[in-house]
C-alpha cells in the first residue's frame, strides 16, 4: 500500500534526482566538498521529517480504520 502513495512517489524521485546530482559534486581535488556535505545532511533532515508527517497520517488513518 505504501508504494502507491503518491507522497512516497514523489519524495523518492526526488531524493533520488538529488542524490545523483550530488554524487557528480566535487571540488578541485576530486573530494566531496563540506557545502555539498551539508546539503546532504540538509535533505536527510528534511526526509525523515516528511517520512515522520507521513507515517503520523498512515497510523491515523489506521486507527480510524479499526
Amino acid at each position: 500500500m505504501m508504494g502507491t502513495d503518491p507522497n512516497f512517489a514523489f519524495l523518492k524521485a526526488f531524493f533520488g534526482a538529488q542524490v545523483d546530482r550530488l554524487r557528480n559534486a566535487r571540488d578541485d581535488r576530486g573530494a566531496i566538498s563540506i557545502e555539498t556535505m551539508m546539503i546532504v545532511a540538509g535533505l536527510v533532515v528534511v526526509a525523515a521529517i516528511a517520512a515522520g508527517v507521513i507515517l503520523t497520517k498512515v497510523n491515523e488513518k489506521a486507527k480510524e480504520i479499526k
